[in-house]
């Protein structure tokens, strides 16, 4: 893997052996890096996606996981013509028939116990952009500044000391404190991502703030192996790979480096380390299985790693934005 275009390639390549029916939690992410295919890279990547959200929206059984569908591809899919127009209209109505919290988040899986009443921090990678992308596409502007309400106000409601903690509880009106590293990922990615549409309206220079400060974190909190603990500010907890290419991904990406810089060292060890997970084959490894609420830190601080979805896709959105930034891995 010499250039970060071959490391996207080897990474693009093994994805596609994940098969999408439907969806769960991390599953956009993966259709989002594939789509960070260039038009000299394999001509297929961006067919196999069209194919398989297609038999999703045409074959698959209706139900309350659609509402974790990449809806921001589906907007851009459906706005180029290359998708058709049901798979985004399953996806708005499977958010819009949703219950929603305190936070602006709906809830999403309400038919799962453990889901019901609150929001992870998962959902700031996928939902808020999803909805602002619909909200342009229709000139639907109060969907728009929802979305950025969402955004923001999840964000308040998980900041607890050391971070963002995985899990808010809108029953209780709190979230379990526990400041995951991964979480904090998908939530700074997210939020730049929401920027790229939102730029310039009310509300979108707090998204900014917040995603300033979730990178300025993660700067100050990486590990001596360019890797990030399970638990911020931990040093007991295990290591998390793909928090490194969450942080490559988010401090690269278009809408923040202009405006905010890595520190060189910071960013250098988590290329390094985004290279050694990804094995020969292609396979993230070394990413955290299914982080679940909950109270307890435990869980938090001892996970089981496995191959995964959003950790191919985490590492092809790292490989995406050194490849088209610097043309090349340092």
């Amino acid at each position: 893997m010499s250039t970060a275009n071959d490391l996207f390639a080897l990474l693009a390549a093994r994805t596609r052996a994940w098969q999408f029916y439907n969806w769960y939690w991390g599953d956009a992410i993966a259709i989002d890096g594939l789509l960070e295919a260039r038009r000299d890279d394999e001509p297929g990547i961006r067919t196999w996606v069209v194919e398989q959200l297609t038999r999703w929206a045409t074959t698959a059984p209706d139900n309350y996981d659609d509402v974790l569908a990449p809806g921001r591809a589906i907007v851009n899919l459906v706005s180029s013509k290359d998708l058709d127009r049901r798979a985004l209209d399953r996806f708005i109505n499977a958010v819009d028939r949703l219950p929603v919290l305190d936070c602006g988040m709906p809830a999403l899986e309400p038919h799962r116990p453990v889901y019901r009443f609150g929001a992870c921090i998962d959902a700031l990678y996928h939902l808020p952009v999803a909805l602002a992308a619909h909200g342009r596409y229709v000139g639907d502007e109060k969907r728009i500044h929802r979305a950025i309400h969402m955004a923001v106000a999840t964000s308040d409601a998980l900041a607890c000391e050391g971070g963002w903690a995985q899990w808010y509880d809108a029953a209780q009106r709190r979230n379990n404190g526990i400041p995951w590293s991964r979480g904090v990922g998908w939530a700074v990615l997210g939020l730049l991502d929401l920027l790229e549409i939102v730029d310039g309206l009310p509300g979108s220079e707090r998204v900014r703030e917040i995603a300033v400060a979730m990178l300025e974190l993660l700067a100050k909190t990486q590990r001596d192996d360019g890797n990030w603990p399970g638990v911020l500010g931990d040093d007991e907890a295990m290591v998390e790979t793909s928090t490194a290419a969450f942080f490559i991904a988010s401090a690269r990406h278009p809408t923040i480096k202009a405006t905010w810089k890595a520190p060189s060292d910071v960013l250098e060890r988590a290329v390094a380390s985004l290279k050694r997970a990804v094995d020969s084959e292609g396979v993230a490894r070394g990413v955290s299985c299914d982080i679940l609420p909950s109270w307890d830190i435990e869980g938090y601080r001892r996970f089981r790693c496995e191959p995964s979805p959003w950790g191919q896709g985490a590492a092809l959105r790292a490989a995406s934005a050194l490849r088209d930034d610097e043309g090349d891995c340092p």
